[in-house]
Protein backbone atom coordinates (compact mmCIF):
# COMPACT_ATOMS: atom_id res chain seq x y z
CA UNK A 1 0.00 0.00 0.00
CA UNK A 2 1.14 3.39 -0.41
CA UNK A 3 1.27 6.30 1.67
CA UNK A 4 1.11 8.68 -0.77
CA UNK A 5 -0.51 12.12 -1.23
CA UNK A 6 -3.11 13.00 -4.51
CA UNK A 7 -4.71 15.91 -5.20
CA UNK A 8 -7.67 15.74 -7.50
CA UNK A 9 -8.38 19.33 -9.23
CA UNK A 10 -12.08 19.53 -10.93
CA UNK A 11 -14.79 21.59 -11.73
CA UNK A 12 -17.70 21.76 -9.96
CA UNK A 13 -19.44 19.71 -13.02
CA UNK A 14 -17.41 16.85 -12.31
CA UNK A 15 -17.72 16.83 -8.96
CA UNK A 16 -19.53 12.90 -9.00
CA UNK A 17 -16.56 11.91 -10.80
CA UNK A 18 -14.10 12.95 -8.44
CA UNK A 19 -15.27 11.15 -5.82
CA UNK A 20 -15.38 8.12 -7.47
CA UNK A 21 -11.70 9.23 -8.71
CA UNK A 22 -10.64 9.73 -4.72
CA UNK A 23 -12.48 6.54 -3.92
CA UNK A 24 -10.20 4.55 -6.27
CA UNK A 25 -7.41 6.27 -5.35
CA UNK A 26 -8.26 5.26 -1.40
CA UNK A 27 -8.09 2.35 -2.46
CA UNK A 28 -4.42 1.93 -3.75
CA UNK A 29 -3.74 3.35 -0.01
CA UNK A 30 -3.11 7.35 -1.20
CA UNK A 31 -4.49 10.44 1.10
CA UNK A 32 -7.10 12.22 -1.18
CA UNK A 33 -7.01 16.19 -0.92
CA UNK A 34 -9.82 17.65 -4.02
CA UNK A 35 -9.71 21.28 -4.83
CA UNK A 36 -12.63 22.75 -7.31
CA UNK A 37 -11.29 25.54 -9.23
CA UNK A 38 -14.00 28.21 -10.19
CA UNK A 39 -14.12 31.03 -11.76
CA UNK A 40 -11.67 32.90 -9.10
CA UNK A 41 -8.97 30.86 -10.72
CA UNK A 42 -9.58 32.46 -14.08
CA UNK A 43 -9.54 35.90 -12.92
CA UNK A 44 -6.01 34.88 -10.88
CA UNK A 45 -4.61 33.60 -14.04
CA UNK A 46 -5.82 36.53 -16.22
CA UNK A 47 -4.30 39.21 -13.54
CA UNK A 48 -0.96 37.21 -13.02
CA UNK A 49 -1.91 36.13 -9.86
CA UNK A 50 -1.75 32.74 -7.76
CA UNK A 51 -4.17 29.99 -7.68
CA UNK A 52 -6.34 30.11 -4.64
CA UNK A 53 -5.03 28.91 -1.34
CA UNK A 54 -6.94 25.77 -1.42
CA UNK A 55 -5.99 24.43 -4.33
CA UNK A 56 -2.37 25.81 -3.97
CA UNK A 57 -2.36 23.26 -0.43
CA UNK A 58 -3.77 20.60 -2.26
CA UNK A 59 -1.29 20.79 -5.19
CA UNK A 60 1.67 21.56 -2.83
CA UNK A 61 0.84 18.70 -0.08
CA UNK A 62 0.89 15.69 -2.85
CA UNK A 63 3.01 13.63 -4.29
CA UNK A 64 0.75 13.21 -7.96
CA UNK A 65 -1.94 15.99 -9.17
CA UNK A 66 -5.31 14.41 -11.11
CA UNK A 67 -6.59 16.95 -12.93
CA UNK A 68 -10.55 16.35 -14.72
CA UNK A 69 -10.91 18.39 -17.31
CA UNK A 70 -14.53 19.45 -18.81
CA UNK A 71 -15.33 18.95 -22.53
CA UNK A 72 -15.94 22.87 -22.41
CA UNK A 73 -14.88 25.76 -19.87
CA UNK A 74 -11.55 24.59 -18.57
CA UNK A 75 -10.13 27.63 -18.41
CA UNK A 76 -10.28 27.72 -14.67
CA UNK A 77 -7.60 24.71 -14.27
CA UNK A 78 -4.95 26.16 -16.85
CA UNK A 79 -3.88 28.44 -13.79
CA UNK A 80 -3.65 24.85 -11.00
CA UNK A 81 -1.71 23.18 -13.75
CA UNK A 82 1.28 25.41 -14.06
CA UNK A 83 0.72 25.68 -10.38
CA UNK A 84 1.53 21.91 -10.49
CA UNK A 85 4.13 22.09 -13.49
CA UNK A 86 6.38 24.41 -11.45
CA UNK A 87 6.12 22.13 -8.58
CA UNK A 88 7.61 19.44 -10.31
CA UNK A 89 4.17 17.58 -9.93
CA UNK A 90 3.34 14.16 -11.43
CA UNK A 91 0.36 15.01 -13.64
CA UNK A 92 -2.62 12.51 -14.66
CA UNK A 93 -5.27 13.96 -16.71
CA UNK A 94 -8.85 12.59 -16.74
CA UNK A 95 -10.58 14.52 -19.71
CA UNK A 96 -13.98 14.38 -21.13
CA UNK A 97 -12.58 14.63 -24.56
CA UNK A 98 -8.56 14.03 -24.85
CA UNK A 99 -8.70 15.33 -28.62
CA UNK A 100 -8.65 18.60 -26.93
CA UNK A 101 -6.76 19.70 -24.17
CA UNK A 102 -5.37 22.51 -22.90
CA UNK A 103 -1.96 23.36 -24.46
CA UNK A 104 -0.40 23.36 -20.41
CA UNK A 105 -1.77 19.34 -20.26
CA UNK A 106 -0.52 18.83 -23.83
CA UNK A 107 2.96 19.82 -22.63
CA UNK A 108 3.30 18.62 -19.04
CA UNK A 109 0.73 15.53 -18.73
CA UNK A 110 2.83 12.22 -17.83
CA UNK A 111 -0.92 10.52 -18.72
CA UNK A 112 -3.68 11.41 -20.64
CA UNK A 113 -6.91 8.98 -19.76
CA UNK A 114 -10.42 9.10 -21.25
CA UNK A 115 -13.06 9.88 -18.63
CA UNK A 116 -13.91 6.56 -17.52
CA UNK A 117 -10.46 4.78 -18.23
CA UNK A 118 -9.89 1.95 -16.42
CA UNK A 119 -6.32 2.19 -16.67
CA UNK A 120 -5.92 5.04 -13.47
CA UNK A 121 -4.19 2.40 -11.58
CA UNK A 122 -1.64 2.34 -14.18
CA UNK A 123 -1.40 5.89 -14.95
CA UNK A 124 -0.91 6.79 -10.45
CA UNK A 125 1.32 4.15 -10.32
CA UNK A 126 3.81 5.59 -12.99
CA UNK A 127 2.89 4.27 -16.17
CA UNK A 128 2.89 6.98 -18.61
CA UNK A 129 -0.44 6.67 -20.63
CA UNK A 130 -1.46 8.34 -23.63
CA UNK A 131 -5.15 7.47 -24.71
CA UNK A 132 -7.27 8.46 -27.87
CA UNK A 133 -10.85 9.64 -27.55
CA UNK A 134 -12.42 5.85 -27.96
CA UNK A 135 -10.10 4.76 -25.09
CA UNK A 136 -7.37 2.86 -26.91
CA UNK A 137 -4.05 4.04 -26.54
CA UNK A 138 -2.45 6.74 -28.65
CA UNK A 139 0.99 6.58 -30.60
CA UNK A 140 4.11 6.66 -28.27
CA UNK A 141 5.25 9.98 -26.98
CA UNK A 142 8.05 11.65 -26.68
CA UNK A 143 8.05 14.41 -24.26
CA UNK A 144 11.36 16.08 -23.62
CA UNK A 145 11.61 16.71 -20.36
CA UNK A 146 14.30 18.76 -18.66
CA UNK A 147 15.75 16.75 -15.90
CA UNK A 148 17.28 19.46 -12.86
CA UNK A 149 20.41 19.18 -12.13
Amino acid sequence: MSSDKACIVFTAGLYRKARTVSEQLNEKGFDVCMAVAEQEEVEAAQAGQPVSEEVQSCIDNASISIFLVPEHEYECLEGAAGHAVACGKTIVVIAENVESLPQVFDDHANSVLTIDSPRLSDAIQGDHIWERADGTPASKRDIDRIDCQ
